[in-house]
């Protein structure tokens, strides 16, 4: 009498082996009895039944046939791999393949593109573009913040307005706000809500954060979003808000002229060492006020040669700060 199985120890040892096997036989084969299946995996014929069960569990339809002869045949619809990604498995790999676009330092991103439009091709739901727009990001957020994100991105999903408190930089007291949310963005490791502001009747950008925003929620209000709308329109490449543009031609010296001769300044830049200790930069920036940041970050390391409302913007600067120490 022929032997179908093993000891029972090492079948359960390679109980999801043999699951497999079998899924491999069954796609090889339009049909296959019991019996040859336990031969093909050395296992008692009633072990058969068993694994079958669990190939369902996880997805997949085997078609059974009863009687002396009765095997199994894999639904040829089922072909591997048959599980599906949930949707919020696609909405992670949507998430990283915009963070990594934002990571210009990612060096397998041609690949990883190529994989991803790839999976693009197979799964249909993963046409939808990112729910979340990444401009240089670096940092993590509170969960505070995070579940502020979650009510915006429900909100803009469903086209549905949403109401806060909120306070800018500038202003003393918190005013109550009525948005229509269009999009996240994430710049430099902070979050956004970019959306149309129904009592100022324009589009504003809001930043996600303990000490600006307060009272979140979603109304019952739809909008319809404005099919004109277009990002790059709100927001620049290096700023959340996009600015006029401003040539600055300044020298950086000491330790910070190697330094910035191998990064990137502004938006675009040409650059040249002069001297062993001077670096000339002829760089745009995306407003004055990104430039003047930069410029004062350098501190006594630059100088700048024009224009003139740049350098006298940067001498009352100095006055200022001088006042707080004098």
């Amino acid at each position: 009498m022929m032997c179908y199985y093993k000891q029972k120890g090492s079948e359960k040892m390679n109980r999801s082996a043999l699951c497999i096997k079998m899924l491999q036989i069954l796609n090889a084969h339009d049909f296959v009895t019991t019996r040859e299946l336990a031969e093909r995996l050395e296992v008692n014929p009633r072990n058969i039944a068993e694994y079958k069960k669990e190939l369902e569990t996880a997805g997949y339809v085997i078609e059974s046939v009863k009687g002396r002869y009765g095997g199994y045949r894999l639904d040829e619809k089922a072909l591997l791999p048959s599980v599906a990604f949930s949707p919020q498995e696609i909405g992670a790999i949507r998430e990283a393949y915009a963070y990594l676009k934002s990571h210009s330092d990612f060096l397998l991103m041609p690949d990883f593109t190529s994989a991803f439009e790839k999976l693009e091709m197979a799964l249909s739901d993963m046409n939808e573009t990112s729910k979340t727009v990444y401009r240089n990001t670096d940092s993590g957020v509170s969960a505070y913040v995070e579940k502020m994100i979650h009510i915006c991105e429900e909100a803009k999903k469903n086209c549905q307005a949403v109401s806060f408190e909120y306070r800018s930089l500038k202003a003393d007291k918190f005013t109550e706000v009525e948005l229509c949310p269009y999009e996240i963005l994430n710049m430099k490791g902070e979050y956004y809500c970019l959306g149309y502001n129904r009592n100022k009747q324009s589009f504003r950008t809001y930043k996600f954060s303990t000490a600006r925003m307060r009272h979140l929620k979603i109304l019952e209000k739809k909008f319809t979003r404005d099919l004109d709308f277009h990002l790059n329109d709100y927001i620049g490449d290096k700023s959340i808000i996009k600015n006029d543009e401003i040539y600055v031609e300044f020298l950086i010296t000491g330790p910070y002229a190697v330094l910035y001769s191998e990064r990137e300044i502004g938006i675009a830049s040409d650059k040249w060492l002069e001297e062993q200790h001077t670096l000339h930069v002829c760089a745009t920036f995306e407003g004055k006020m990104s430039a003047l940041q930069f410029l004062c970050s350098l501190g006594r390391n630059a100088k700048v040669i024009a224009p003139k409302e740049v350098q006298e913007e940067i001498q009352e600067e100095i006055r200022k700060m001088a006042q707080n120490y004098l």
